[in-house]
Protein backbone atom coordinates (compact mmCIF):
# COMPACT_ATOMS: atom_id res chain seq x y z
CA UNK A 1 0.00 0.00 0.00
CA UNK A 2 1.31 3.48 -0.88
CA UNK A 3 2.35 6.02 1.77
CA UNK A 4 -0.43 8.46 0.98
CA UNK A 5 -3.06 5.75 1.31
CA UNK A 6 -1.75 4.81 4.75
CA UNK A 7 -1.79 8.49 5.68
CA UNK A 8 -5.45 8.83 4.68
CA UNK A 9 -6.39 5.79 6.77
CA UNK A 10 -4.47 7.18 9.77
CA UNK A 11 -5.85 10.71 9.51
CA UNK A 12 -9.48 9.74 9.01
CA UNK A 13 -9.10 6.87 11.49
CA UNK A 14 -8.07 9.20 14.31
CA UNK A 15 -10.88 11.60 13.40
CA UNK A 16 -13.51 8.83 13.51
CA UNK A 17 -12.14 7.38 16.76
CA UNK A 18 -12.48 10.76 18.43
CA UNK A 19 -15.77 11.88 16.83
CA UNK A 20 -17.83 8.69 17.27
CA UNK A 21 -17.75 8.72 21.11
CA UNK A 22 -19.13 12.26 21.00
CA UNK A 23 -16.08 14.56 21.15
CA UNK A 24 -16.81 17.97 19.60
CA UNK A 25 -16.20 17.99 15.85
CA UNK A 26 -13.70 20.86 16.21
CA UNK A 27 -11.64 18.86 18.73
CA UNK A 28 -11.91 15.64 16.73
CA UNK A 29 -10.58 17.40 13.61
CA UNK A 30 -7.81 19.31 15.37
CA UNK A 31 -6.63 16.67 17.85
CA UNK A 32 -6.96 13.92 15.24
CA UNK A 33 -4.77 15.94 12.89
CA UNK A 34 -2.15 16.62 15.57
CA UNK A 35 -1.95 12.92 16.52
CA UNK A 36 -1.60 11.97 12.86
CA UNK A 37 1.40 14.34 12.57
CA UNK A 38 3.41 11.95 14.74
CA UNK A 39 3.26 9.36 11.94
CA UNK A 40 4.01 11.74 9.06
CA UNK A 41 7.73 12.55 8.79
CA UNK A 42 7.25 15.75 6.75
CA UNK A 43 4.78 17.29 9.22
CA UNK A 44 5.98 20.41 11.06
CA UNK A 45 3.96 20.99 14.27
CA UNK A 46 5.05 24.64 14.46
CA UNK A 47 2.95 25.30 11.34
CA UNK A 48 -0.16 24.96 13.54
CA UNK A 49 0.68 28.30 15.16
CA UNK A 50 0.94 29.94 11.73
CA UNK A 51 -2.39 28.44 10.65
CA UNK A 52 -4.19 29.69 13.75
CA UNK A 53 -2.62 33.15 13.50
CA UNK A 54 -3.50 33.51 9.81
CA UNK A 55 -7.12 32.52 10.43
CA UNK A 56 -7.55 34.70 13.51
CA UNK A 57 -6.36 37.76 11.54
CA UNK A 58 -8.46 37.02 8.42
CA UNK A 59 -10.39 40.23 7.68
CA UNK A 60 -13.15 38.46 5.72
CA UNK A 61 -14.00 36.16 8.65
CA UNK A 62 -14.63 39.24 10.81
CA UNK A 63 -18.00 39.44 9.07
CA UNK A 64 -19.15 36.28 10.88
CA UNK A 65 -19.52 37.72 14.42
CA UNK A 66 -20.91 40.99 13.03
CA UNK A 67 -23.68 39.29 11.02
CA UNK A 68 -24.46 37.09 14.03
CA UNK A 69 -24.64 40.16 16.24
CA UNK A 70 -27.02 41.82 13.77
CA UNK A 71 -29.40 38.86 14.00
CA UNK A 72 -29.16 38.59 17.79
CA UNK A 73 -30.05 42.28 18.29
CA UNK A 74 -33.21 41.76 16.23
CA UNK A 75 -34.12 38.57 18.12
CA UNK A 76 -33.48 39.80 21.65
CA UNK A 77 -35.18 43.19 21.13
CA UNK A 78 -38.46 41.51 20.14
CA UNK A 79 -38.40 43.12 16.69
CA UNK A 80 -38.45 39.67 15.08
CA UNK A 81 -41.73 38.84 16.85
CA UNK A 82 -43.39 42.06 15.65
CA UNK A 83 -42.00 41.48 12.18
CA UNK A 84 -43.44 37.96 12.02
CA UNK A 85 -46.91 39.13 13.02
CA UNK A 86 -46.73 41.94 10.46
CA UNK A 87 -45.91 39.49 7.66
CA UNK A 88 -48.65 37.12 8.82
CA UNK A 89 -51.27 39.89 8.52
CA UNK A 90 -50.88 39.97 4.72
CA UNK A 91 -50.35 36.27 3.97
CA UNK A 92 -52.76 34.44 6.27
CA UNK A 93 -55.67 34.30 3.76
CA UNK A 94 -53.68 32.59 0.98
CA UNK A 95 -54.02 28.75 0.89
CA UNK A 96 -51.56 27.44 3.46
CA UNK A 97 -52.01 30.58 5.53
CA UNK A 98 -49.49 31.05 8.33
CA UNK A 99 -47.22 28.33 6.97
CA UNK A 100 -46.50 30.74 4.12
CA UNK A 101 -45.79 33.42 6.71
CA UNK A 102 -43.12 31.15 8.17
CA UNK A 103 -41.36 30.81 4.81
CA UNK A 104 -41.56 34.53 3.97
CA UNK A 105 -40.41 35.51 7.46
CA UNK A 106 -37.53 33.02 7.31
CA UNK A 107 -36.55 34.29 3.86
CA UNK A 108 -36.45 37.91 4.97
CA UNK A 109 -34.77 37.13 8.29
CA UNK A 110 -32.14 35.10 6.39
CA UNK A 111 -31.04 38.38 4.83
CA UNK A 112 -30.17 39.53 8.35
CA UNK A 113 -28.76 36.53 10.19
CA UNK A 114 -26.68 34.60 7.61
CA UNK A 115 -27.21 31.53 9.78
CA UNK A 116 -29.69 28.67 9.39
CA UNK A 117 -29.93 27.76 13.11
CA UNK A 118 -30.38 31.45 14.02
CA UNK A 119 -33.15 31.83 11.43
CA UNK A 120 -34.96 28.68 12.58
CA UNK A 121 -34.64 29.74 16.23
CA UNK A 122 -35.77 33.35 15.66
CA UNK A 123 -38.83 32.57 13.54
CA UNK A 124 -39.60 29.20 15.15
CA UNK A 125 -39.56 30.69 18.63
CA UNK A 126 -42.39 33.01 17.59
CA UNK A 127 -44.22 30.87 15.03
CA UNK A 128 -44.47 27.48 16.73
CA UNK A 129 -46.43 28.65 19.81
CA UNK A 130 -48.48 30.97 17.58
CA UNK A 131 -49.48 28.24 15.11
CA UNK A 132 -50.14 25.75 17.90
CA UNK A 133 -52.62 28.22 19.40
CA UNK A 134 -54.26 28.76 15.99
CA UNK A 135 -54.77 25.01 15.53
CA UNK A 136 -52.26 24.07 12.78
CA UNK A 137 -51.06 20.47 12.53
CA UNK A 138 -47.71 20.28 14.24
CA UNK A 139 -45.83 18.49 11.49
CA UNK A 140 -46.82 21.17 8.98
CA UNK A 141 -45.60 23.87 11.36
CA UNK A 142 -42.33 22.09 12.11
CA UNK A 143 -41.67 21.41 8.42
CA UNK A 144 -42.14 25.04 7.40
CA UNK A 145 -39.70 26.22 10.10
CA UNK A 146 -37.17 23.51 9.19
CA UNK A 147 -37.30 24.26 5.47
CA UNK A 148 -37.51 28.03 5.83
CA UNK A 149 -34.72 28.04 8.39
CA UNK A 150 -32.25 26.50 5.93
CA UNK A 151 -32.59 29.63 3.77
CA UNK A 152 -30.37 31.31 6.37
CA UNK A 153 -27.23 29.95 4.72
CA UNK A 154 -28.36 30.50 1.11
CA UNK A 155 -29.92 33.96 0.98
CA UNK A 156 -27.17 36.59 1.40
CA UNK A 157 -25.47 37.47 3.66
CA UNK A 158 -24.55 33.82 4.19
CA UNK A 159 -21.91 32.71 6.69
CA UNK A 160 -21.46 29.48 4.71
CA UNK A 161 -20.61 31.48 1.57
CA UNK A 162 -18.21 33.71 3.50
CA UNK A 163 -16.33 30.61 4.64
CA UNK A 164 -16.46 29.09 1.14
CA UNK A 165 -15.02 32.31 -0.30
CA UNK A 166 -12.22 32.40 2.27
CA UNK A 167 -11.32 28.76 1.51
CA UNK A 168 -11.37 29.05 -2.27
CA UNK A 169 -10.20 32.63 -2.75
CA UNK A 170 -13.37 33.53 -4.66
CA UNK A 171 -15.14 36.87 -4.24
CA UNK A 172 -17.66 36.85 -1.40
CA UNK A 173 -19.60 39.65 -3.11
CA UNK A 174 -19.93 37.56 -6.29
CA UNK A 175 -20.99 34.55 -4.22
CA UNK A 176 -23.68 36.65 -2.53
CA UNK A 177 -24.87 37.96 -5.89
CA UNK A 178 -24.95 34.44 -7.34
CA UNK A 179 -26.99 33.12 -4.39
CA UNK A 180 -29.72 35.75 -4.59
CA UNK A 181 -31.85 34.23 -7.39
CA UNK A 182 -31.45 30.58 -6.22
CA UNK A 183 -32.46 31.73 -2.72
CA UNK A 184 -35.60 33.41 -4.04
CA UNK A 185 -36.44 30.45 -6.30
CA UNK A 186 -36.08 27.95 -3.44
CA UNK A 187 -38.27 30.19 -1.28
CA UNK A 188 -40.90 30.17 -4.06
CA UNK A 189 -40.68 26.37 -4.38
CA UNK A 190 -41.36 26.05 -0.64
CA UNK A 191 -44.32 28.43 -0.98
CA UNK A 192 -45.70 26.57 -4.00
CA UNK A 193 -45.63 23.33 -2.01
CA UNK A 194 -47.48 25.00 0.90
CA UNK A 195 -50.14 26.51 -1.38
CA UNK A 196 -50.64 23.09 -2.98
CA UNK A 197 -50.89 21.59 0.52
CA UNK A 198 -53.44 24.24 1.49
CA UNK A 199 -55.56 23.49 -1.59
CA UNK A 200 -55.40 19.69 -1.40
CA UNK A 201 -55.83 19.53 2.41
CA UNK A 202 -58.36 22.34 2.68
CA UNK A 203 -60.34 20.62 5.45
CA UNK A 204 -57.30 20.53 7.71
CA UNK A 205 -56.99 24.33 7.46
CA UNK A 206 -60.71 25.08 7.83
CA UNK A 207 -60.86 25.57 11.61
CA UNK A 208 -57.98 27.99 12.13
CA UNK A 209 -58.74 30.67 14.75
CA UNK A 210 -57.87 34.10 13.36
CA UNK A 211 -59.15 36.25 16.25
CA UNK A 212 -55.85 37.99 17.06
CA UNK A 213 -54.98 38.83 13.43
CA UNK A 214 -58.36 40.43 12.84
CA UNK A 215 -57.35 43.14 15.33
CA UNK A 216 -53.98 43.96 13.73
CA UNK A 217 -54.26 47.09 11.58
CA UNK A 218 -52.42 47.70 8.31
CA UNK A 219 -50.48 50.59 9.83
CA UNK A 220 -49.25 48.42 12.71
CA UNK A 221 -48.32 45.59 10.34
CA UNK A 222 -46.35 47.91 8.03
CA UNK A 223 -44.58 49.54 10.98
CA UNK A 224 -43.45 46.07 12.05
CA UNK A 225 -42.09 45.13 8.61
CA UNK A 226 -40.52 48.33 7.23
CA UNK A 227 -37.54 48.67 9.63
CA UNK A 228 -36.33 45.19 8.71
CA UNK A 229 -36.82 45.80 4.98
CA UNK A 230 -34.91 49.09 5.16
CA UNK A 231 -32.04 47.44 7.04
CA UNK A 232 -31.78 44.58 4.54
CA UNK A 233 -31.95 46.95 1.56
CA UNK A 234 -29.21 49.13 3.08
CA UNK A 235 -26.85 46.26 3.89
CA UNK A 236 -27.23 44.38 0.60
CA UNK A 237 -27.58 47.54 -1.52
CA UNK A 238 -24.31 49.09 -0.30
CA UNK A 239 -22.58 45.72 -0.64
CA UNK A 240 -23.66 45.05 -4.23
CA UNK A 241 -23.01 48.66 -5.23
CA UNK A 242 -19.40 48.20 -4.18
CA UNK A 243 -19.62 50.91 -1.52
CA UNK A 244 -18.59 48.54 1.29
CA UNK A 245 -16.84 45.19 1.70
CA UNK A 246 -18.73 42.21 3.21
CA UNK A 247 -17.15 42.91 6.61
CA UNK A 248 -18.07 46.59 6.45
CA UNK A 249 -21.61 45.66 5.36
CA UNK A 250 -21.85 43.41 8.41
CA UNK A 251 -20.73 46.30 10.64
CA UNK A 252 -23.34 48.62 9.08
CA UNK A 253 -26.00 45.94 9.61
CA UNK A 254 -25.02 45.39 13.26
CA UNK A 255 -25.21 49.14 13.93
CA UNK A 256 -28.60 49.45 12.21
CA UNK A 257 -29.92 46.42 14.11
CA UNK A 258 -28.79 48.02 17.36
CA UNK A 259 -30.65 51.25 16.52
CA UNK A 260 -33.78 49.41 15.28
CA UNK A 261 -33.78 47.20 18.37
CA UNK A 262 -33.69 50.24 20.61
CA UNK A 263 -36.16 52.44 18.69
CA UNK A 264 -38.70 49.83 17.51
CA UNK A 265 -38.06 47.09 20.06
CA UNK A 266 -37.29 46.69 23.75
CA UNK A 267 -33.49 46.47 23.57
CA UNK A 268 -31.88 47.51 26.84
CA UNK A 269 -28.43 46.96 28.33
CA UNK A 270 -29.37 43.53 29.73
CA UNK A 271 -30.68 42.31 26.36
CA UNK A 272 -27.74 43.97 24.58
CA UNK A 273 -25.35 42.00 26.76
CA UNK A 274 -27.32 38.78 26.19
CA UNK A 275 -27.20 39.29 22.40
CA UNK A 276 -23.45 39.92 22.51
CA UNK A 277 -22.95 36.81 24.66
CA UNK A 278 -24.91 34.60 22.25
CA UNK A 279 -23.07 36.00 19.21
CA UNK A 280 -19.70 35.38 20.90
CA UNK A 281 -20.65 31.81 21.80
CA UNK A 282 -21.74 31.00 18.25
CA UNK A 283 -18.67 32.71 16.76
CA UNK A 284 -16.40 30.74 19.07
CA UNK A 285 -18.02 27.48 18.01
CA UNK A 286 -17.60 28.35 14.32
CA UNK A 287 -13.99 29.49 14.71
CA UNK A 288 -13.00 26.39 16.69
CA UNK A 289 -14.36 24.23 13.87
CA UNK A 290 -12.41 26.35 11.38
CA UNK A 291 -9.19 26.02 13.41
CA UNK A 292 -9.58 22.26 13.85
CA UNK A 293 -10.47 21.71 10.21
CA UNK A 294 -7.46 23.76 9.06
CA UNK A 295 -5.11 21.59 11.10
CA UNK A 296 -6.79 18.54 9.58
CA UNK A 297 -6.46 19.99 6.07
CA UNK A 298 -2.77 20.82 6.64
CA UNK A 299 -2.03 17.24 7.68
CA UNK A 300 -3.90 15.91 4.63
CA UNK A 301 -1.90 18.25 2.40
CA UNK A 302 1.56 17.58 3.90
CA UNK A 303 1.01 13.82 3.72
CA UNK A 304 0.51 14.11 -0.04
CA UNK A 305 -2.98 12.63 0.26
CA UNK A 306 -4.78 15.68 -1.10
CA UNK A 307 -2.88 15.87 -4.39
CA UNK A 308 -2.97 12.10 -4.79
CA UNK A 309 -6.74 11.95 -4.32
CA UNK A 310 -7.19 14.80 -6.81
CA UNK A 311 -4.96 13.00 -9.30
CA UNK A 312 -6.80 9.72 -8.76
CA UNK A 313 -10.21 11.29 -9.30
CA UNK A 314 -9.14 13.13 -12.46
CA UNK A 315 -7.46 9.99 -13.83
CA UNK A 316 -10.75 8.10 -13.56
CA UNK A 317 -11.92 10.07 -16.61
CA UNK A 318 -15.46 10.26 -15.30
CA UNK A 319 -17.96 12.22 -17.31
CA UNK A 320 -18.84 15.60 -15.84
CA UNK A 321 -22.35 14.35 -15.01
CA UNK A 322 -21.03 11.22 -13.26
CA UNK A 323 -18.53 13.25 -11.24
CA UNK A 324 -21.16 15.81 -10.28
CA UNK A 325 -23.64 13.25 -9.02
CA UNK A 326 -20.86 11.43 -7.17
CA UNK A 327 -20.02 14.72 -5.41
CA UNK A 328 -23.71 15.25 -4.60
CA UNK A 329 -23.90 11.79 -3.04
CA UNK A 330 -20.72 12.37 -1.01
CA UNK A 331 -22.08 15.58 0.51
CA UNK A 332 -25.54 14.16 1.21
CA UNK A 333 -23.95 11.23 3.06
CA UNK A 334 -21.52 13.49 4.95
CA UNK A 335 -24.44 15.75 5.87
CA UNK A 336 -25.92 12.91 7.89
CA UNK A 337 -22.98 13.05 10.31
CA UNK A 338 -21.13 16.38 9.95
CA UNK A 339 -21.95 20.05 10.45
CA UNK A 340 -21.76 22.20 7.30
CA UNK A 341 -18.65 24.22 8.21
CA UNK A 342 -16.73 21.06 9.06
CA UNK A 343 -17.82 19.53 5.74
CA UNK A 344 -16.43 22.47 3.80
CA UNK A 345 -13.05 22.40 5.51
CA UNK A 346 -12.85 18.64 5.30
CA UNK A 347 -13.70 18.27 1.62
CA UNK A 348 -12.93 21.46 -0.31
CA UNK A 349 -9.11 21.10 -0.25
CA UNK A 350 -9.64 17.84 -2.16
CA UNK A 351 -12.83 18.31 -4.17
CA UNK A 352 -12.57 21.98 -5.20
CA UNK A 353 -9.42 21.41 -7.36
CA UNK A 354 -11.14 18.41 -8.96
CA UNK A 355 -14.22 20.46 -9.83
CA UNK A 356 -12.01 23.18 -11.32
CA UNK A 357 -10.04 20.60 -13.32
CA UNK A 358 -13.33 19.39 -14.81
CA UNK A 359 -14.22 22.94 -15.83
CA UNK A 360 -17.01 23.68 -13.34
CA UNK A 361 -17.63 27.28 -12.32
CA UNK A 362 -16.39 27.82 -8.75
CA UNK A 363 -19.10 30.37 -7.92
CA UNK A 364 -21.85 28.04 -9.16
CA UNK A 365 -20.35 25.13 -7.20
CA UNK A 366 -20.42 27.24 -4.03
CA UNK A 367 -24.18 27.76 -4.37
CA UNK A 368 -24.74 24.06 -5.08
CA UNK A 369 -22.61 23.13 -2.07
CA UNK A 370 -24.68 25.37 0.21
CA UNK A 371 -27.89 23.63 -0.91
CA UNK A 372 -26.28 20.28 -0.13
CA UNK A 373 -25.37 21.62 3.32
CA UNK A 374 -28.99 22.78 3.72
CA UNK A 375 -30.15 19.19 3.22
CA UNK A 376 -27.77 18.10 5.98
CA UNK A 377 -29.35 20.63 8.36
CA UNK A 378 -32.70 18.79 8.31
CA UNK A 379 -31.60 15.15 8.02
CA UNK A 380 -31.03 12.90 11.04
CA UNK A 381 -29.11 11.95 13.05
CA UNK A 382 -27.26 15.27 13.52
CA UNK A 383 -29.32 17.80 11.52
CA UNK A 384 -28.87 21.05 13.46
CA UNK A 385 -32.30 22.52 12.66
CA UNK A 386 -34.06 19.36 13.85
CA UNK A 387 -32.69 19.97 17.32
CA UNK A 388 -33.49 23.69 17.17
CA UNK A 389 -37.17 22.88 16.58
CA UNK A 390 -37.09 20.15 19.24
CA UNK A 391 -35.65 22.67 21.69
CA UNK A 392 -38.43 25.18 20.96
CA UNK A 393 -41.25 22.63 21.14
CA UNK A 394 -40.31 20.48 24.14
CA UNK A 395 -43.20 18.04 23.73
CA UNK A 396 -42.53 17.41 20.03
CA UNK A 397 -41.67 13.92 18.90
CA UNK A 398 -38.51 13.73 16.80
CA UNK A 399 -40.30 11.38 14.37
CA UNK A 400 -42.96 14.06 13.80
CA UNK A 401 -40.29 16.72 13.22
CA UNK A 402 -38.47 14.53 10.70
CA UNK A 403 -41.71 13.71 8.83
CA UNK A 404 -42.41 17.43 8.62
CA UNK A 405 -38.98 18.00 7.07
CA UNK A 406 -39.31 15.41 4.30
CA UNK A 407 -41.28 17.50 1.75
CA UNK A 408 -38.74 20.32 2.12
CA UNK A 409 -35.84 17.93 1.50
CA UNK A 410 -37.60 17.01 -1.76
CA UNK A 411 -37.89 20.75 -2.56
CA UNK A 412 -34.14 21.21 -1.96
CA UNK A 413 -33.33 18.24 -4.20
CA UNK A 414 -35.55 19.80 -6.88
CA UNK A 415 -33.62 23.08 -6.51
CA UNK A 416 -30.38 21.13 -6.84
CA UNK A 417 -31.58 19.65 -10.13
CA UNK A 418 -32.69 23.08 -11.38
CA UNK A 419 -29.21 24.50 -10.72
CA UNK A 420 -27.60 21.44 -12.29
CA UNK A 421 -29.44 21.92 -15.58
CA UNK A 422 -29.82 25.71 -15.43
CA UNK A 423 -26.56 27.03 -13.92
CA UNK A 424 -27.31 30.42 -15.52
CA UNK A 425 -29.49 31.20 -12.48
CA UNK A 426 -26.32 31.91 -10.52
CA UNK A 427 -25.01 34.38 -13.13
CA UNK A 428 -27.92 36.85 -13.32
CA UNK A 429 -26.70 39.29 -10.67
CA UNK A 430 -22.98 38.61 -10.84
CA UNK A 431 -20.87 41.75 -10.67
Amino acid sequence: MMDWQISVILIFGFFVLLAVPGLWVAMALGVGGIIAMVFIPRAQPQVIANVLWTLSTNFTLTAIPLFLLMGEFIIESGVSKRFYRGVAKYIRNIPGGMLLSNIVACGIFSAISGSAPATAAAIGGVAIPELDALGYRKRYTYGSILGGGTLGILIPPSLALIIYGSLTGLSVVQLFAAALIPGIVLCLIYMAYIVLLGITRRKEFANIKWDYYETVGHGEALASILPMVIMIATVLGTLYAGVVTPTEAAAVGALMALIIGKVFGSLNFKLFWKACNKAVRTTTMILFIIFGANIFSYVMSISGATIQIVTWLTDLNLSTVALLFMVYLIYILLGLFLEGIAMQFLTLPVLFPVMMAYGFDGIWFGIVLVILIQIGLVTPPVGMNLFIVKGISKDAKMSEIIIGALPYIVCMLLMLMILTFFPQLTAIFRI
